[in-house]
């Protein structure tokens, strides 16, 4: 089977699975059992963080090799049960969302007793608060119905039960892929194609690919896993806005128009201009990103972690982000994976000695 057809695949299986921000664990484990053939090691941190480990050759001299970080993180969007009235269920978010994009979504809320389906609808004119007549109505106006009866519903669920949501992947005829949480799972595949790629390669620094958690919610995974790795280098990996209806802007890249790099203050503009001119060997399509304030990624807690950790933020084109419909391509996944390796393989053991931070004017 070829490479772009198992990464399609796995992409759509761990899409598929929950894994809501704080509530990672099946797609953990999918993405572990994915990651083991290709590494020296997998382990899971005390709050959730997936790290694959990569020993790259043994140095020369016997001293440790340097650590490069692969962050990508892991969790999706989705809801908790808030309120049950009567056959009804209320909720709030996790994560960021439109209520827009709600109605008529099919869910799966995971309770004690198991996972059961159920439909968000929004209630009748004559029971809403107010009249929202042309207007969107508010989340809180939203429910879930199970088809349960308010006995079956009170014995079954809980306020704190998680919801996600239940669409399936869809291939389309485009070469692209639409479900939901390909934000960021569409990295997570773009990681692991690096490393199979790198399973070809020799590499002198060892490579830490890591599964972040709650990247949505709190930034826990950015921020905490670099104190474990302690890592000389940072590449995040994340999804940035694909052009689509009424968003043409500035601020968007097109779908299949291959890595999109960050730069800005919050990311370091040597690794910026190493990236740039691999790719322009390598003939990789890439745009360029401006970031001028944080950039909302992982990328933000992992820099400034400690004295500091040199990083470079590269994004996938997404097209309706935090929706089930996210759209992706698979060309840019495996470009986006195809770089890494190659930027990896490249990393002289001395390359740490080499940055040094000058801005471009």
């Amino acid at each position: 089977m070829e490479e772009k057809t198992k990464i399609k695949e796995f992409l759509c299986e761990i899409i598929s699975l929950p894994g809501i921000s704080g509530y990672e664990t099946p797609v953990t484990n999918a993405i572990a059992k994915a990651w083991e053939p290709f590494v020296d090691e997998v382990k899971v941190s005390k709050i959730g963080n997936l790290y694959g480990i990569k020993r790259g050759s043994p140095s020369k001299d016997g001293k440790p090799n340097k650590r490069l970080m692969l962050a990508v993180h892991m969790d999706g969007i989705g809801m908790v049960i808030a309120k049950i009235s009567g056959e009804l269920l209320y909720f709030a978010p996790i994560g960021g969302f439109d209520p827009r994009i709600l109605p008529g979504q099919f869910v799966n809320i995971h309770s004690q007793k198991g996972d059961f389906p159920g439909i968000i609808v929004q209630l009748a004119p004559n029971l809403l608060s107010e009249s929202y007549e042309g207007k969107p109505v508010p989340l809180d106006q939203l429910v879930i119905d199970t088809g349960l009866e308010e006995k079956m519903v009170k014995e079954t669920f809980r306020v704190g039960d998680i919801i996600s949501y239940a669409n399936l992947p869809q291939e389309l005829p485009t070469d692209c892929i639409a479900g939901h949480s390909l934000d960021n799972r569409a990295s997570v595949a773009a990681v692991t194609q690096c490393l199979t790629e790198l399973q070809h390669m020799r590499h002198s620094w060892d490579v830490f690919a890591v599964g972040t958690t709650q990247e949505e919610t709190a930034f826990l995974g950015g921020a905490t896993s670099p104190f474990d790795i302690l890592p000389d280098l940072a590449i995040v990996i994340d999804v940035t806005f694909a052009k689509g209806p009424g968003a043409d802007g500035w601020r968007t890249v097109a779908l299949e128009s291959g890595v999109s790099i960050g730069y800005g203050a919050n990311l370091h503009p040597m690794l910026f201009a190493e990236i740039k001119q691999l790719c322009e060997q390598l003939d990789i399509p890439y745009t360029l990103s401006p970031q001028p304030l944080m950039s909302g990624t992982d990328a933000d807690p992992i820099q400034i972690t400690g004295a500091g950790v040199p990083t470079i933020l590269l994004s996938i084109p997404l097209r309706y982000m935090h929706t089930p419909v996210e759209i992706i391509s698979i060309k840019d996944v495996m470009r986006t994976g195809h770089l890494m390796a190659e930027f990896i393989a490249r990393l002289s053991p001395d390359f740490i000695e080499k940055i040094v931070w000058e801005d471009e004017q």
